[in-house]
């Protein structure tokens, strides 16, 4: 999902990175791609945004690498510009033009000179101690340009993004404790799945026996997708419910199906239930559950959170073929709607077994426009 940005005021701007992010971020430099989206340039989309460490700090990028990132991204997004906002409390505003921290002139002149280079542009430099309500600004390079920012939490990007269902989190150590494993909970919940799996070999053995190989998927799956429509955030979760679930994904053909649920009515209530499952699960079972959080998350273009989540599904199964893939297409700014074939695949795979997981919604992440459709 990208919003437009009116660059009138630069506040304006970097008020609305928390919300492209998905987080506030602190010691970072953050790059934001950024597309035309009026004839006299004073508005852009921000289809990603990107973010590293502070220059000089532990684990940042080299200038170098950073330019080379640039460059990659904005030729997979078809980005015409790169947007740079530094985030540190650290910072000094510069007293004279040309007095700028010596490491943000250093990135910013190599990043300038490789854009050029494949005709893109370094289209603005700000810098900020902190992304809060009335936190001062400037231009990294120009200390005649400054101001207060207005409430990030209420910046026309936060509220269209918040509308739209994404979570801003206040800042990245939040966003990786919604995926965190809760060791109480998978304790409680391990010894579960053990009895949920052999209950459902016996029903597969079944139903091997009446000769009808798509009843026990067919019947699986309808559990599953009531599991979900009648899922409640409120309360405690039902254990014997997430290991059931549980042991139904590792079922291939109700994993698939899965990802059609991300974008019907019932994607919400889903996308609890994976995030939960993914903070109770044991290896490798996690897996299943953060690849379809990340999913979720993926489909309505909240990059942090998908990226977080399938950073758990790898760490929970290396060779998890469908987080790798994603991981893959998020690594190198695929674009969301590429998501949307899979989706009808899931939906229509359901309807094969007789089950309605939930049809597209006329705002659902699946309704195509007709660029879209001709791809």
């Amino acid at each position: 999902m990208s919003s437009p940005v009116f660059l009138g005021n630069p506040a304006d701007l970097i008020a609305s990175v928390p919300a492209v992010l998905g987080f506030t971020p602190t010691r970072s430099i953050v790059l934001l791609f950024a597309n035309p989206q009026s004839p006299s340039g004073t508005a852009v989309s921000l289809p990603f945004a990107a973010r590293a460490n502070s220059p000089g700090d532990k684990d940042s990028l080299s200038d170098a690498a950073l330019a080379h990132y640039a460059m990659d991204m904005c030729a997979r997004l078809d980005a015409v510009a790169v947007l740079v906002v530094f985030v540190d409390d650290r910072l000094t505003p510069p007293l004279t033009s040309g007095t700028a921290d010596p490491r943000h002139r250093s990135v910013l002149e190599v990043l300038a000179r490789h854009l050029e280079s494949v005709n893109r542009v370094l289209g603005g430099t700000w810098a900020a101690r902190a992304l809060a309500p009335k936190a001062e600004w400037w231009n990294a390079l120009d200390p005649s340009e400054s101001g207060l920012l207005p409430d990030p939490d209420t910046s026309p990007v936060a509220l269209a993004y918040t509308g739209a269902g994404r979570t801003i989190h206040r800042n990245r150590s939040a966003l990786a404790e919604s995926v965190t494993t809760d060791t109480a909970m998978r304790d409680r919940l391990a010894p579960l799945l053990a009895a949920a799996a052999a209950d459902a070999h016996e029903r597969w053995v079944r139903t091997a026996r009446i000769g009808d190989p798509d009843a026990d998927t067919r019947r699986t799956l309808w559990r599953v997708v009531h599991a979900i429509s009648t899922w409640s955030p409120t309360g405690s979760p039902d254990l014997r419910v997430l290991a059931e679930v549980a042991v139904a994904l590792r079922d291939s053909a109700i994993r698939d199906a899965m990802f059609g649920v991300a974008a019907g009515v019932h994607a919400a209530r889903a996308e609890q239930l994976w995030s939960i499952l993914t903070r109770a699960l044991p290896d490798p079972d996690r897996a299943e559950a953060a690849t379809l959080l990340a999913f979720h998350a993926y489909l309505r273009g909240e990059c942090p959170l998908a990226g977080i989540a399938l950073e758990a599904a790898l760490s929970s199964d290396p060779e998890h073929v469908m987080a790798r893939l994603l991981h893959i297409g998020l690594s190198h700014g695929m674009n969301p709607t590429r998501l949307h074939k899979l989706c009808r695949s899931a939906i229509e795979a359901a309807a094969e077994l007789r089950i309605d997981i939930g049809a597209p919604q006329p705002h659902s992440h699946t309704k195509e426009g007709e660029r879209d459709k001709s791809r």
